[in-house]
């Protein structure tokens, strides 16, 4: 059976570290740039010389998923990605401590988690990445 799960893969080979990404992702989540609030980062290793965009990969056996007490974060199993309810969300942080990538963040104003939700299927910082370093799988 194939798997529902689809997800946001980002290839450090092509990403210069623009952050155009976190900028686009802040702008359409937040109505702002700022990239601190984007569900995208980029991680700038080796003296600036490797740039690795962190997103979501929206893990078939999410530990987020198991680690949330209030079932807040779920599998939308139409749109293949794993998201976060914000009516549910407590802001108890446990789904941050679980997810292995450092890809869940906790939203200081609204008080409650936060991660890439692929914008319904046409993720903003795969359609503005410059040098296509970003890809919807799945």
């Amino acid at each position: 059976m194939k798997s529902l799960r689809k997800f946001v893969s980002g290839c450090f080979d092509l990403c210069t570290g623009c952050r155009i990404c976190e900028l686009a992702c802040s702008a359409i989540k937040f109505g702002a740039y700022a990239p601190r609030k984007a569900h995208i980062a980029i991680s700038i290793e080796s003296e600036g010389l490797r740039a690795q965009p962190i997103v979501c990969i929206q893990c078939e056996n999410a530990p987020c998923v198991y680690a949330c007490p209030t079932n807040a974060i779920q599998r939308d199993e139409k749109l293949g990605a794993v998201v976060i309810y914000e009516e549910k969300c407590t802001g108890c942080r446990m789904c941050v401590i679980a997810c292995p990538i450092e890809a869940i963040y906790f939203d200081v104003t609204t008080k409650k988690a936060t991660k890439c939700d692929l914008c319904n299927g046409d993720p903003v910082c795969v359609k503005y990445c410059p040098t296509k370093a970003l890809a919807l799988r799945g």
